[in-house]
């Protein structure tokens, strides 16, 4: 396991009052920060394991994603410390950034965590890491590593991820390809754990709380599940998907597509474009849904033939489900993907999606090529080594704060 490193150090030079050693009483303070409906997913093992070390443990929801977050954190059986009311906002990055950090800032102050926890590459984990570096708290970057090599695809998240790389104190990288992105940056060997991707750890949590899937008949529709949002793909990216996979549920009387809408109702409203117009055989084999809670999109995956995405992290949950991914992007951060045969890149291109489906259709074997047994993404126990390695340091000496009062359980912050 790895030990505290030189940047959690630096970190702790700045903080004012006693530092906690070893044999002490006070269990360390972790505030982990969450704010898209993929960090709830992604963060909740890791919870979960810092609860049961006896850590002192306030989730924090940033409100990046507000819409159905209180039914998602209560499958995964979660409770939020504190969550952030953003308000009405427009789409624009920066304007989310200043909300953020305005709005995290006190909440940082009045919990003086004695480490910040931050998933993946989102706005809230970049916001999480600043607040972290300019209240010298170490962060520990959960899913660390991941590099497209293209900071324009996924934008804005190939810079966030890399900026937090620079700012964190643990990286808690998910896979070997992950570890080497991070020593080739000059990262140093005992900041760093390879963990597994904690997708899995939900993934496996989830399906074990849903049960057996029911028994499938035989001659059944093949079900095609749609998601595309990546800001790279608004516009005539996602006209180009919709086309490549209309073509097929017209074509092909067996296909049947269910196309989760993404809570961007500028997304949401060029993807019921496409469709408009269906011939009155096809209208019922296709289904434009609203946002999946986690529980449906965990059965549509266990249920579907094929996924079609632009999503980083449903190309994991696909490879959990044995489920083959194309993914319409011109590349991706999870390459462990396409190297095990689960996935392969399409791009935002209706012809070369339209005739890798149509591979896939005439050919069981190269279908079933797809459906790797084993997942390159982990065995479900990421959660538990993240928060050992928390522990150890902290059981080694790395305490980094003052004993402080207990804070009340619950409460809102509004960003004005």
């Amino acid at each position: 396991m790895s030990r505290q490193s030189v940047g959690a150090e630096r970190a702790r030079g700045g903080r004012s009052g006693p530092v906690r050693r070893a044999g002490g009483n006070e269990a360390m303070r972790a505030l982990v920060l969450t704010g898209t409906r993929p960090d709830i997913i992604k963060s909740a093992s890791v919870v979960h394991a810092l609860e049961a070390s006896g850590c002192q443990t306030f989730l924090v929801h940033s409100g990046q994603h507000d819409v159905a977050v209180s039914a998602l954190y209560r499958f995964l059986e979660m409770r939020p410390f504190a969550t952030v009311r953003l308000g009405s906002r427009g789409s624009r990055l920066a304007e989310l950034n200043a909300r953020l950090l305005e709005a995290l800032d006190p909440l940082i102050a009045r919990v003086q965590p004695d480490v910040i926890v931050v998933q993946g590459d989102t706005t809230t984990a970049l916001v999480g890491a600043l607040l972290g570096f300019y209240h010298r708290v170490p962060v520990a970057h959960v899913e660390a590593g991941l590099r497209s090599g293209d900071c324009g695809e996924p934008f804005p998240e190939e810079l966030n991820r890399r900026l937090i790389t620079r700012i964190a104190a643990w990286h808690f990288a998910p896979t070997p390809l992950a570890v080497a992105s991070l020593r080739r940056e000059g990262i140093a060997p005992k900041a760093i754990t390879m963990t597994g991707n904690t997708v899995v750890d939900a993934a496996l949590f989830g399906y074990r709380r849903l049960g057996p899937p029911a028994a499938q008949q035989s001659g059944g529709s093949r079900l095609i599940v749609v998601t595309a949002h990546r800001r790279e793909n608004w516009g005539v990216g996602i006209e180009e998907i919709g086309r490549g996979v209309r073509r097929i549920a017209e074509r092909l009387a067996d296909i049947t597509v269910l196309w989760p809408l993404h809570a961007n109702p500028e997304v949401a409203t060029a993807v019921r474009a496409v469709w408009s117009g269906l011939a009155p055989d096809v209208r019922p084999r296709v289904r434009l849904a609203n946002p999946l809670a986690y529980p449906d999109m965990l059965r549509a995956l266990r249920d579907a033939w094929l996924l079609v995405t632009d999503s980083g992290g449903l190309q994991e949950e696909a490879v959990t489900a044995r489920v083959p991914v194309l993914i319409t992007r011109r590349q991706t951060e999870r390459p462990e993907v396409l190297s095990c045969g689960a996935g392969r890149l399409v791009g935002a291109d209706a012809r070369r999606l339209e005739a890798e489906i149509t591979r896939l259709y005439r050919s069981r074997a190269k279908w079933e090529a797809m459906r790797p047994a084993r997942s390159p993404f982990g065995d479900g126990n990421a959660g538990r080594r993240i928060a050992a390695v928390l522990a150890k340091a902290w059981v080694a000496g790395a305490g980094l704060s003052p004993p402080r009062a207990a804070l009340a359980d619950t409460r809102t912050v509004v960003a004005s």
